[in-house]
Order: structure tokens, then sequence, then C-alpha cells
């Protein structure tokens, strides 16, 4: 996980939608806070807004296709999801406490409240989940500041996930109680994932050593023994040094998945 670098650029269906839609529901609850308090009444969020197309498009765009807990690439294996950071519709205190009702309603179409994840850190592990290192402070409706709360997951676009969480090899290891509380709400220590990161790991370490290869100070010797035992022609394992180093250059970039393993392991690479 590392942190989200969100663009100030608002989609607009947020703001020509969602900020009517938004003084509707702040309207309603205003009208009768009890029914709402209580779950009786339950808001009309509309999917159809922040689920909109060119919110998704952007979302997916300024997180290079990224999951935005685990840094997994999902584009190519399913939708994901638009996730709301501090959930909308209600919030559990536990993993395995009751729904409280209300959520964040008023932040349902808030640009600094959405990211795009993929379905399974979104839908098996953090669903409604937030916790708040002091409960006293939870904003539970719009007159209150929801900016005074301290909440224990890691907050993709304002903290920054590789202060709390590191990597042993392949393997998420947390270095505070934030970063271990998010390790497993996110469920980034999954054995999928694990398995994914090991293989991208490896691949690193592979180009690395391809990278190391200075062409230019190659003698015609040390050419002849590469060819000899890899097995390729010298146009094709000149080629193969080139793409390792540029793939070694990047590999720490945010736009490159597992950024935060890679530079855990090759802090020198970043």
């Amino acid at each position: 996980m590392i942190r989200v670098e969100k663009s100030t650029n608002v989609p607009a269906v947020l703001t020509d939608d969602g900020i009517p839609a938004t003084d509707e529901n702040k309207r309603l609850y205003e009208a009768n806070p009890a029914l709402y308090d209580n779950g009786t009444a339950k808001f009309d969020i509309q999917s159809t807004i922040y689920g909109d197309a060119t919110v998704k498009a952007q979302l997916i765009d300024e997180q290079h296709g990224k999951c935005c807990f685990c840094e997994a690439d999902f584009t190519a294996n399913g939708y994901g999801d638009v996730e709301h950071f501090r959930p909308k519709a209600g919030y559990t205190e536990k993993r395995t406490s009751k729904l409280m009702r209300p959520g964040y309603y008023w932040l349902a179409y808030d640009w600094g409240n959405l990211f795009f994840s993929c379905q399974i850190c979104n839908q098996r592990f953090k669903k409604n989940y937030f916790p708040l290192e002091d409960e006293t402070l939870r904003a539970r409706n719009h007159t209150a500041d929801y900016q005074n709360e301290a909440p224990i997951l890691l907050h993709p676009s304002v903290d920054e996930p590789e202060e709390h969480i590191t990597f042993n090899r392949h393997v998420p290891t947390a270095k505070t109680n934030r970063g271990n509380v998010s390790i497993t709400g996110f469920g980034i220590d999954r054995p999928e994932l694990n398995r994914l990161r090991e293989a991208h790991l490896q691949n690193v370490r592979n180009n690395i050593f391809l990278a190391s290869f200075d062409l230019d100070q190659m003698t015609q010797a040390d050419r002849d023994k590469f060819i000899q035992q890899s097995g390729q022609d010298w146009n094709t394992i000149e080629m193969l040094i080139v793409t390792a180093k540029l793939f070694v250059a990047q590999a720490t970039t945010t736009a490159k998945v597992f950024t935060a393993m890679v530079r855990a392991n090759f802090p020198e690479l970043a």
C-alpha cells in the first residue's frame, strides 16, 4: 500500500448531481434525525452518481489501474469497486460488531472519500469496517466535524502507508498498530496476494541481475560466454538487458504493481 496522489479536479457528476443529492439527504436527516439514528429510515445513496463511468475512469487513471489497498493490478481480472473510505450507509467498530447507522451519508459523493479497490479487498475484507482511536469523536451526522476523528485504518491519500507497513520479502508486516489493523482490515496478507507478490519479487530480482551487466564494458569473450550459457543470440541478449534496465528503473514508481513491497526489499532503487 502506498499513498494515492489524488487530483483536485473533481469529476463533474459529483458536483452537478452529488451536491444536490447530498443536500437532500441532509434535509431529510434534519427533518427527522431519530428515524435515521435508529436505522428505521435509510438514505437513498445513488450508485449512478458515485459510480459514474467518469468517476471510475478518473480513479483508475490516478491509481494507475491498481487497487488502493493491495496495489494489485485488477483491471485485467475484475471490474473493481468504487470504495468509500468512510462507509456511506453504516459502519462497524469491530469486525464482528453489528452495523451502526447512519453511515457517512454526507460523504457519499465526496471526491476525497472515493477510491477504487479490487472487489476482494472491498467486499470480502473492509466492507463497512471503520474503527476509530476514540469512538467518542465519531461524526454521527453531517453537523459534526468528521475531521476530528482519528481513523485506525490507513487513509489511502492522507496517510503515508509505508510509515506503518513494511515487507518481509513478499509478506506485509506491521510497523505500527495502525499498520497491523490495516493489514487485517484490508486483507492484504491473504495467500493469493502473497503468491502474486512473491512471483513479482522474483521477477524484480531476475531483472536486477540482467540489468547489472554493462553492455559497453563487456568483452567479446564475455559476450561469447553469455551466448553459450543462455542459448540466445547476442541481439536477443542485448534487448533483454536493455529491457531489464528499464524495468528496474521503473520498479519503484507509483505506476507499477506492489510498489511498497519493491521499495521495502530494494531501498537502493527507491
